[in-house]
């Protein structure tokens, strides 16, 4: 594994990133200021010793999101990205819109360190539906929200108007 240490924290522990595999480590390869955001908003924590979720509302514009919120306006497929496994939900015709928040989920690993699994500009999503981490929130957000159409390469043969979950 390639680790990228992001942050050292005042405890003494390593915040880091596989930056080859991690859904975290391909976002920073197209968004790489998102590690200075990172930094400034996990510097001041105090990390418990489990998996978190964490919303960060940063108090200015720091990027667009790719997750809207959807009406019945919008023209809404289903596709799975590529190198996945799970259908995704997604908005034809809308744009990625300006945002305040980042969203970040780390995990201990067993030598006390934080592992960044994932993160992204805009609110926090729970996982779609169908994937391993689906929770009881995953199908009622998604039903009412969305990536733009642009957000991900898709299967194209997985292209469907039909939900899948």
């Amino acid at each position: 594994m390639y680790k990228y240490i992001i942050l050292q924290t005042a405890d003494g522990y390593q915040i880091y990133v596989n930056l080859i595999l991690s859904s975290a480590g391909k976002y920073l390869s197209r968004q790489p200021y998102v590690i200075n955001l990172i930094k400034e908003v996990l510097a001041p924590i105090n990390l418990k010793k489990s998996d978190m979720s964490l919303e960060f509302d940063l108090g200015r514009v720091i990027g667009n999101t790719d997750i809207i919120e959807t009406t019945e306006k919008d023209t809404i497929f289903y596709a799975q990205p590529v190198k996945k496994d799970v259908f995704s939900r997604y908005a034809k015709n809308r744009s990625p819109s300006p945002s305040q928040k980042l969203s970040i989920i780390i995990k201990p690993d067993s030598e006390g360190n934080y592992e960044l699994i994932d993160t992204w500009i805009g609110p926090y999503m729970p996982p779609f539906p169908g994937d391993s981490l689906e929770t009881a929130k995953s199908k009622p957000y998604w039903s009412s929200h969305a990536l733009v159409q642009d957000a991900q390469t898709v299967q194209t043969k997985t292209i469907t108007k039909i939900c899948p979950y």
